[in-house]
């Protein structure tokens, strides 16, 4: 069963909006200090682009979360509540090609 979860993805850097969008076609997109927030739906395989596309334009990976609830449509309110979920901070974290929890200091 392909079921369609909310993801945030954190890259580093300051990517332009509209061409962020124009990569990550069915995502939204925010820049917050010196990091790109990705997020939308996606089913799995929809994720896993995502990722490939990632490492194929050389961007850093810092952040993979799903969460339970759908993007708020107001970009301005994305990263300010904990999101219910798996992990100890409210999160179900994705680890990356090293087995290191995306984001983690000090792994």
């Amino acid at each position: 069963m392909a079921l369609d979860l909310c993801y945030e993805i954190r890259v580093a850097g300051r990517l332009d909006e509209a061409l962020a969008a124009a990569a990550f076609g069915g995502l939204t997109v925010k820049v917050r200090g010196g990091v790109t927030i990705l997020r939308g739906n996606l089913d799995q395989a929809a994720l896993h682009g995502v990722l490939e596309r990632i490492r194929s334009l050389h961007l850093e990976l810092l952040d993979a979360r799903r969460t339970r609830r759908f993007p708020s449509p107001d970009p301005a309110r994305w990263g300010d509540r904990p999101d219910p979920g798996g992990g100890p901070d409210g999160s179900s974290r994705l680890r990356d090609q090293g087995g290191r929890i995306a984001g983690a200091r000090g792994s």
